[in-house]
């Protein structure tokens, strides 16, 4: 399947596009590769956003991440914060793979004009993960799954003219889609895979 070292490979030779933002317009999210059980064929950490009726993404899959904070130093430090606050891993020790191109929020309100960037990181070793009151869950899917035709589906956006691709995850009541796919669709592309079609 898809291993560190390709991962290493493919990341160092990418050239990510950064966009330009202002401080309160900057968001990052951690892409994060766990080898723990099998390094050939590694999972990907999602997690699950808790509900909450002021959250627009209430209940949605998602990668850890959120807004940059006046205190980072970056949008590198936001996402190893917001992970460690998120789920409780600590990525200092984490290898970092690299960064994806920035892309720009989608969704009207506070994430409109806003810059996102992902970084890769790879672990291969968790003890626990612990959500915060954010999450709800903590979800873990190998690659292997994530690249499986059988996952493919279709989200209904706002209205029926209004359709995204996405992927279905276990017993299909939980689909990564929108910005969490777009990410994902970039990495897989850089390893020469495609999510499915």
């Amino acid at each position: 399947m898809i291993c560190f070292h390709e991962i290493e490979m493919a990341l160092n030779a990418n050239q990510p596009v950064k966009l330009c933002s202002t401080a309160n317009k900057q968001a990052a999210v951690a892409l994060i590769i766990d080898g723990t059980e099998s390094e050939r064929d590694p999972k990907v950490i999602f997690i699950q956003r808790a509900l909450n009726r002021n959250d627009p993404w209430s209940g949605q899959m998602a990668l850890p991440g959120g807004r940059c904070e006046r205190e980072d130093s970056g949008p590198f430090e936001t996402a190893c914060r917001e992970t460690l606050e998120e789920i409780g891993l600590d990525l200092s020790n984490a290898k970092t793979f690299g960064r994806l191109d920035d892309l720009q929020g989608w969704h009207g309100g506070r994430s409109k004009n806003m810059a996102i960037s992902c970084f890769v990181f790879g672990v291969q070793r968790i003890e626990k993960l612990f959500p915060n009151h954010e999450v709800a869950d903590i979800i873990s899917i190998p690659i292997s799954a994530l690249l499986d035709p059988e996952t493919k589906t279709e989200i209904n956006r706002h209205s029926a003219d209004q359709v995204s691709p996405g992927i279905c995850v276990g017993d299909g009541k939980r689909v990564i889609w929108g910005l969490t796919y777009r990410f994902l669709s970039q990495f897989f592309s850089l390893l020469g895979h495609s999510l499915p079609p």
